[in-house]
C-alpha cells in the first residue's frame, strides 16, 4: 500500500453513482492515530484539490481522510419544485463512497453547502456518524433569499480577491480554490446556480435535532469575518445548547486558505484513539 501523500492524492478512485463514474480520493497514513477516518464534505465549487494542504497537515496528524469530488453533470429529476434533491443526492454520494470502501464509522468535516448533504446523509442513514463540524455553514441561515446569498456570495469573491494581493501567505491556496471554483461552474453554469438556490431553500435546524438524539455529537465553527454564512443570522441555532459554537479569527475561505489554524482544534476533537500502525 502506498504510504506518500502524493502518490495517494494523485491516485484518483471512483465509484458508480447511477451509471456515472464519481471521484473520490482516499488518504491513509502508516500510523493512524484514529481509527474513524475523516470525510471532508466540500461546498459550492470546492474539491479536494480545494483541501489539499488540510488533507496533507491531517495526514501528517496520522488520519485517514476522505473526500470527494461532485460531478457536475445534470442529476435525474431535478425540477423546480424539488430543487432540494440536488443535496440529497450529494448526500447519496457521501454514502455510497462510504459503503464503497467499507468504512462503519466517520467523523466529517463539511465546510459550507456541504453541511447540507453531509447532514442530510448523516440523517439519513445515522449508525455511520459519530461527529460532525460544521464550518461556515450553510443551511442554517433563516428566511434567506437566492439573491441575497448570491450577493454575499460575490462579496466573498472580492474578498478573496482582495486578499489574493495582500496575503502571501494564503496566495497559492486561494489561486488553486479559485480555479476549482472557477472549473466547477464552468462545467455545468446552470447546475452551478441550481445549487446555490438549493442552499438558500435548505434549512438543517430540524435535522440537527434529529442527529442530536442520535447521540451524533455536532460542532459549528464560524469566522469572525465570514460573510456568506455569519453568526448573526444562525438565531434558530441558539435554542440549541449542545451544539458546540467556535468562533475563530478570519472569513469563509479560511479553512483552505490558513489551514495551519484549523488542524490543531481537528486532532483535538477527533484524535482521541491510540495509534494504529498499518
Amino acid at each position: 500500500m502506498m504510504s506518500d501523500f502524493e502518490s495517494q492524492f494523485n491516485l484518483k478512485k471512483t465509484i458508480d453513482f447511477r451509471g456515472r463514474p464519481v471521484i473520490f480520493v482516499d488518504i491513509i497514513p502508516p500510523a493512524i492515530k484514529n481509527p474513524i477516518p475523516i470525510f471532508i464534505a466540500p461546498g459550492w465549487g470546492e474539491t479536494p484539490k480545494t483541501f489539499k494542504d488540510l488533507i496533507r497537515l491531517l495526514f501528517g496528524a496520522g488520519f485517514r481522510v476522505v473526500s470527494v469530488t461532485y460531478p457536475r453533470h445534470d442529476f435525474k429529476l431535478i425540477t423546480k419544485s424539488n430543487i432540494s434533491r440536488l443535496e440529497s443526492q450529494k448526500a447519496e454520494i457521501i454514502l455510497d463512497i462510504l459503503k464503497s470502501i467499507k468504512i462503519e464509522k466517520i467523523n466529517v468535516i463539511a465546510h459550507s453547502e456541504g453541511a447540507i448533504n453531509a447532514v442530510i446523509a448523516a440523517h439519513t442513514l445515522p449508525v455511520h456518524f459519530k461527529d460532525i463540524v460544521l464550518v461556515g455553514p450553510g443551511g442554517l441561515v433563516e428566511n434567506e433569499g437566492f439573491l441575497e446569498l448570491a450577493g454575499r456570495f460575490i462579496g466573498n469573491i472580492i474578498q478573496g480577491g482582495n486578499r489574493v494581493f495582500i496575503d502571501s501567505t494564503a496566495r497559492a491556496r486561494m489561486i488553486r480554490s479559485g480555479l476549482e471554483t472557477l472549473k466547477y461552474f464552468l462545467m455545468n453554469p446552470v447546475m452551478g446556480l441550481l445549487e446555490g438556490s438549493a442552499i438558500s431553500r435548505t434549512q438543517l435546524r430540524d435535522f440537527l435535532i434529529d442527529l442530536h438524539k442520535k447521540n451524533i455529537s455536532a460542532g459549528v465553527m464560524l469566522g469572525t469575518e465570514d460573510i456568506v454564512f455569519p453568526l448573526k443570522k444562525m438565531k434558530s441555532l441558539t435554542d440549541l445548547p449542545w451544539i458546540d459554537f467556535h468562533s475563530v479569527k478570519g472569513d469563509h475561505s479560511d479553512i483552505y486558505a490558513l489551514p495551519d489554524d484549523y488542524v490543531s482544534f481537528f486532532e483535538k476533537r477527533f484524535g482521541n484513539s491510540p495509534e494504529i500502525i498499518i
